[in-house]
């Protein structure tokens, strides 16, 4: 095999032409290749970080949650017992103006039932003078009759 000027020549161009390919197609593409693996492998570390971000978050987020529902259950439980405390003075309250009622209803009954008492008193000894002057024919006065005796007639008791 004999090496002549064109086998040279067609070498040299070959490498020139490499060269100029090296220079003007593939570097850049080469470049650009570097370029797109730099931003895709960012993006994956941006990425990871920020699902340990929003992970972080998520627990934050649960803690205050759970205080928050720990903070509303006890304010709850204190509305509660005030209102449980209101309740019960409140019945309280009511229960003493419900026993006063009742000690003044009593007490007004017993003077009506006096009053009653006496008034039967006198119509029994009305009565009495009427049967009496009916009986005999003339009217005596019958004086007043003992209480004991009263209440045993109108209430069958013995005082």
């Amino acid at each position: 095999m004999e090496f002549n000027g064109t086998f040279l020549a067609a070498i040299i161009t070959f490498i020139v032409f490499v060269f100029i390919m090296n220079k003007i197609l593939y570097a850049p593409i080469l470049g650009i290749m570097e370029q797109r693996e730099n931003f895709i492998n960012s993006n994956y570390k941006d990425a990871d970080e920020n699902k340990v971000k929003a992970n972080v978050l998520n627990v934050e987020r649960a803690e205050k949650l759970n205080g928050a529902k720990d903070d509303a259950r006890e304010r709850y439980l204190e509305r509660v017992g005030e209102f449980k405390t209101q309740k019960e003075g409140i019945i309280s309250d009511a229960q003493k103006e419900a026993g006063e009622e009742l000690e003044k209803s009593r007490e007004n009954l017993k003077n009506v039932s006096d009053e009653v008492k006496q008034n039967l008193k006198g119509s029994m000894n009305e009565l009495a003078n009427d049967i009496v002057e009916k009986v005999i024919g003339y009217r005596t006065e019958i004086e007043g009759f003992e209480d004991s005796v009263v209440d045993k007639v109108l209430w069958g008791q013995d005082s």
